[in-house]
């Protein structure tokens, strides 16, 4: 409710104040249903990503070099809450993904051919991306559950929020 609202309000200022922080009120929005947050659309109790950033991703081409196949993994990675199965499906990817700086510095200009079960990685990554990623913002009014799975693959797991129509996804895991 707005009065709701408003309290919560009242207690952020309240600590913000006693922290001696300062707000800019021309960056503030306040009593709003809708807002634009790090990258996430979030509007009434549920989270998206943001189009804006979707549809970067979405026109990605086909990685050429292990650089844009980091990239793009990377960028991808950022939306892993909303993708069931992340790492299983990103891993093929993983290994252009370099973990010292003579491998990134070696990576940025070769040119690269995908394999086809590299390439399927790309794809379904993407595909998953075109779909309605919806996920709840949590409420301590309902119960909460955890769906996992393992196999020698990977592991994965699903935080459901219980409501009165059905299970609703919090994030996933992977």
């Amino acid at each position: 409710t707005f009065e709701e609202h408003l309290l919560h309000l009242n207690e952020i200022c309240t600590i913000l104040k006693n922290a001696r922080f300062r707000l800019n009120p021309h960056k503030c929005e306040i009593a709003r249903t809708q807002t634009e947050y790090l990258g996430h659309q979030i509007n009434n109790g549920e989270i998206r990503p943001s189009p804006h950033n979707i549809n970067g991703l979405l026109n990605t081409r086909l990685p050429q070099t292990p650089d844009e196949a980091c990239k793009f993994v990377k960028a991808a990675e950022y939306y892993r809450k909303f993708i069931p199965n992340f790492s299983q499906i990103a891993e093929p990817l993983r290994k252009f993904v370099p973990t010292t700086r003579t491998q990134q510095k070696k990576g940025q200009k070769t040119i690269i051919t995908l394999s086809n079960e590299e390439i399927k990685a790309f794809e379904q990554l993407k595909h998953y991306l075109t779909t309605d990623l919806v996920l709840r913002l949590p409420n301590n009014k309902f119960p909460f559950k955890v769906q996992t799975d393992a196999s020698d693959e990977g592991t994965g797991a699903v935080l459901l929020q219980i409501y009165p129509d059905g299970d609703r996804p919090i994030a996933y895991f992977s």
